[in-house]
Order: C-alpha cells, then structure tokens, then sequence
C-alpha cells in the first residue's frame, strides 16, 4: 500500500470526508475498469463501481493492513462482479453467435453511407465490441482469472489471493480461459491470425444491424481513457496466434471511470447517512 494510500485510508477510519473523496478517487480507476471488462457494458460497471466503493468506504474499519489495500478492495469487487446478476449482453454472448455474425460479415454487405472518419470510428467500436464478447463468451470465474492476469497483469499468487482461491485453482482457470479464447480467435479473427478472413471494417454493416454497435450509443471507442500507458494493438508478424489473441484481447485503453461515479459516490458522503463520516 502506498504511503499516499496508506494515509487517506487512515484518515477516511476517523471520519475523513475529504479524505473518503481523495480515497475514491484514487481507486475508482482500477475498480471500474474491473468491472467494465467483466460485466461488458457501461452503464452496469458504473453501478457496480459504485456499490464496490461504497461498500468498501463503510467496511474500512475492517481493514487491518495485514494485506496490500488493493488487494483487499480487489477482494470486495471480485465478490461482488461474481454475483451480479447477468445483463443482456452478458446473456447473449457466446463464441457461436460472434462465429454467425463474422459469416454474415463475410457476405460483404453493403457499408453505410457515411463519413470516412465515421466509418474508422465504427470500426474500431466493432474491434473493442467484438474482443469483449469474447471475453464475455467465458464463464466468470474464469474471466475474472484472466482480467487480473493479462489486464492487470498480476501475478499468480496475487491473483489468488484476490481470488480467495489456491494458486492452482487461479492458474487452472487462467489456462482454461486463455485456451479457449486463443483457439476461437485463431480459427476466426483477422487480429490474432492475418490469413482469417474477418475484419472489423467488414463487420461494422453487421454489428450495426443486429445492435451489437450502436452509433448513437458507443460504448468502448469513445469512452473516456487514461494516457498514462500506450494500448497501440502492435502485433509482431513471427507472433504465435496465442500471442497475437492475447495482445487483440488486451488491446482495450485504460479506460477511466466517468465523473458521475465520484459525484454519486460524493453525494452520498455528504448525505449523513454513515455516521463514520460524522466525525
């Protein structure tokens, strides 16, 4: 924990409201994008984020240190992200629907009238959009597994420990994700294996006509992102497809949590209903 951590979870113990507010809005981040990669839509990772921190906040006098904050925090939202309830995304994603809507791709429909810039942009939400559904189409557990390895790149026995499970249960998942993942996007995908025939320019006529993007609603290209680390999708030409499925499947921004969490999570500090912040 750092000591900049370290210190506003001391103060936020003693009733702290700006350091609550300081606290969540050095955390958020993390959670939120935890929770957007594992639910796969917006507006549930936002309300998810919330209950997360919010938990989190009036559960901190349980916190004893005796592990890394993060840790901690990443153990309250990995019980949380595991018994939220699916949403329709969730629902429909699998590995046979994104293979029947590449088929339509295929056929080479014809592509929307509109701008260049706007057709780069939709492209780009089919990539995120579609490299989601994958991630998707995998149980949770298993997701939740891969997420803390290949996004935030932790360690097996850090990600256990977050997992509350051995680290041979976290690995066993792990690989069961990565194997199932690598296979369908190196017999489908044109990002992890050049010579597959899909593109994502090629699926925009598709993804747009069935919903799964939404040009009135885009949900991963514009989404507000951090620009502290470059996501370039850079994929070496002598690259396994393994390797190459996983850059495509990380190759989402960092994405940030909106303003409205912090500004809901805000207003309930200063709404006397915990009296941990009375102090």
């Amino acid at each position: 924990m750092s000591a900049a951590i370290e210190a506003l979870v001391v103060r936020t113990k003693a009733g702290d409201r700006v350091a609550a507010e300081a606290l969540v809005a050095a955390i958020q981040d993390d959670v939120y994008r935890l929770a957007f990669r594992t639910l796969g839509m917006r507006a549930e990772a936002e309300d998810a984020t919330q209950e997360i921190l919010l938990q989190a906040l009036t559960h901190l006098s349980e916190f004893r240190a005796e592990s890394a904050f993060r840790t901690w925090l990443w153990r309250i939202a990995v019980r949380h992200l595991l018994r939220w309830k699916k949403g329709q995304r969730e629902e429909i994603a699998s590995f046979e629907m994104i293979e029947s809507l590449v088929a339509k791709g295929h056929a080479n429909p014809s592509m929307p009238a509109i701008a260049e810039p706007e057709i780069a942009l939709l492209a780009e939400e089919v990539r995120l959009s579609c490299t989601q559904g994958m991630v998707l189409s995998i149980p949770r557990d298993e997701r939740i597994s891969w997420i803390l390895a290949e996004v935030f790149e932790l360690s097996g026995e850090d990600a256990a420990e977050v997992l509350e499970v051995n680290v041979a249960a976290h690995r066993k998942r792990l690989s069961r994700a990565r194997e199932k993942l690598g296979a369908w996007m190196g017999k489908q995908c044109g990002l992890a294996n050049p010579a597959n025939a899909c593109r994502c320019r090629r699926q925009i006529p598709v993804a747009t006509s069935v919903g799964v993007v939404d040009a009135s609603d885009i949900q991963y290209a514009t989404h507000p992102r951090s620009a502290t680390r470059k996501h370039a999708l850079a994929i070496a030409a002598e690259a396994t497809e393994i390797e190459a499925a996983a850059h495509a499947l990380r190759g989402h921004p960092d994405y940030t949590a909106p303003d409205s969490v912090l500004a809901r999570i805000r207003a309930i500090i200063d709404s006397g209903r915990y009296q941990v912040f009375d102090a």
